[in-house]
């Protein structure tokens, strides 16, 4: 976590140099929406020129992260009312059989996912 959160801190700092704004968005889902349980809900929202984004920097994802990260950008709209422009989830590793579908599935959900070329991943 101590991890994590340097490397949020350094992002946010070069972001800052070139005009963009970072903000973490934390917020308790007593309802269940994103998990089906209640549970803090984190995001960092990263803005620009009136656009929105969600940035999910993460070592590996799966599948089941996918649906998560759409949950949460729906969750952050429907409590804040800012609608989000663009859903980026960052990795070098896509855990998956099958991380061309991961791929295609995150695009149809409105999330693009980033990896390093030749790096998408293999078998669970």
């Amino acid at each position: 976590m101590v991890t994590e959160d340097a490397f949020r801190d350094g992002v946010r700092e070069i972001l800052r140099d070139t005009g963009y704004t970072m903000e973490r968005w934390l917020y308790y889902d007593a309802y269940g929406y994103v998990y089906g349980y209640p549970s803090e809900i984190e995001l960092d929202i990263v803005v620009k020129d009136g656009i929105t984004m969600i940035v999910k920097i993460t070592s590996t994802i799966r599948r089941t992260d996918i649906i998560a990260i759409h949950c949460k950008a729906e969750l952050y709209t429907k409590v804040t009312g800012r609608p989000i422009d663009k859903v980026l989830a960052i990795t070098p590793f896509i855990s998956d059989k099958n991380p061309d579908y991961v791929k295609v599935m995150a695009e149809r959900m409105g999330i693009k996912i980033i990896t390093p070329e030749g790096m998408t991943g293999q078998g669970q």
